[in-house]
């Protein structure tokens, strides 16, 4: 019966997508894995291990899908959101210029076919901001969206900006 609970309690921890299942995988981040004020290397670790277990985003179980790559424009793009949210105080998907997601991607040189946006406010490192969206479906589905195959983030101050797309 031990066995039984324990067996349980592993597999949930496992397939789970609860705030408690990640850990960073590089606490200190070093000066060459940090682009555009984010752990690069932290945060695409802690998104291709959510997507190659899978994960349950609200009330939909989501397989698991393929790793996403780094790519700097998206970043680029993340960072620029970031900052304009954080220099205006404010905290929206729509741009201080009205601009949207795509046209911000489109405006730093990423030609898109598909694309998802995450943002986030007031998380103080990568996992916690990975918790955050994980606790929220539509957030949770961008990242486990088979649809995206790169992945860009940018930080200013506690604005996160994540960025998700397929040329």
């Amino acid at each position: 019966m031990k066995q039984a609970i324990l067996f349980t309690l592993l597999s949930l921890s496992i397939f789970s997508c609860q705030k408690n299942d990640l850990s960073s995988p590089e606490e200190t981040p070093t000066e060459e894995a940090t682009s555009y004020k984010v752990n690069k290397a932290t945060l695409l670790q802690l998104v291709n291990n959510v997507r190659a277990a899978g994960c349950t985003c609200g009330s939909t179980v989501m397989p698991p899908v393929s790793p996403v790559t780094w790519n700097d424009l998206l970043a680029k793009a993340a960072y620029g959101h970031s900052l304009d949210m954080m220099q205006k105080n404010y905290f929206n998907h729509t741009g201080s210029d009205g601009s949207d997601a795509g046209q911000r991607i489109t405006a730093a040189g990423y030609v898109w076919t598909a694309y998802g946006e995450n943002i986030a406010n007031g998380y103080p490192n990568e996992t916690a901001v990975m918790n955050g969206w994980l606790n929220s479906e539509g957030h949770c589905k961008n990242i486990m969206n088979a649809a995206v195959i790169e992945m860009g983030a940018g930080r200013e101050a506690n604005y996160w900006t994540q960025l998700f797309g397929r040329r």
